[in-house]
């Protein structure tokens, strides 16, 4: 069986930001403690110091489900208009 997985669009809120993005996701861990993780790609580059500065940062689905994230440290190229930030998830899986 394979694991559940996710690849479309999506909404990162990070208090009054709102960023449209790509996400790649993925579940990993046992059936009974579900945990996911995943890609974001379509960040702006400029934002990144907004997003790790915010204290609490959301990603919403577009069934409007919402779950906390936390972002991953990851090498960004800064001449980049856009980047692919690395995060994990809290909660149940939103796919």
């Amino acid at each position: 069986m394979t694991s559940p997985t996710y690849h479309d669009d999506a909404l990162l809120i990070a208090g009054e930001l709102r960023i449209p993005v790509r996400a790649q996701l993925e579940v990993f861990g046992t059936r009974t403690s579900p945990q996911w993780r995943g890609t974001l790609d379509g960040v702006p580059t400029a934002m990144i110091y907004d997003l790790k500065d915010s204290p609490e940062i959301r990603l919403r689905m577009p069934d409007e489900q919402e779950r906390y994230v936390h972002l991953r440290e990851a090498a960004h190229d800064h001449e980049a208009e856009f980047t692919s930030v690395p995060i994990s998830g809290d909660g149940t899986p939103p796919f």
